[in-house]
């Protein structure tokens, strides 16, 4: 996966998180995706999605949350944060 592969994941984790972030954690997403500051995009998605208690991710987007994990460098955190949400995921009915 390169950085088109990442943006694309970023972007669809922010969309698809829309209704659970407040109107600053939209607007500081966006702004992070804008200038091309992925990861940040994604721990604003993350967080927000662990705080609420869902939305579900779709089987797609869950698996390229992961495959991104095993193929970019990301920090302690954000590897955190998608075990957190992979296993919060996995505990939830699917729709």
């Amino acid at each position: 996966m390169g950085s088109s592969e990442l943006s694309d994941v970023a972007w669809d984790l922010v969309d698809h998180c829309r209704a659970v972030l407040t109107i600053a954690e939209l607007n500081t997403a966006f702004v992070r995706l804008g200038v091309g500051d992925y990861s940040e995009a994604m721990v604003i998605a993350m967080k927000s999605m662990l705080r609420a208690g869902g939305p579900p991710l779709p089987a797609p987007l869950l698996d390229a949350l992961t495959q991104l994990s095993e193929v970019h460098f990301f920090d302690q955190a954000f590897l955190n944060l998608v075990a957190a949400v992979t296993r919060a995921d996995a505990h939830r009915p699917r729709q």
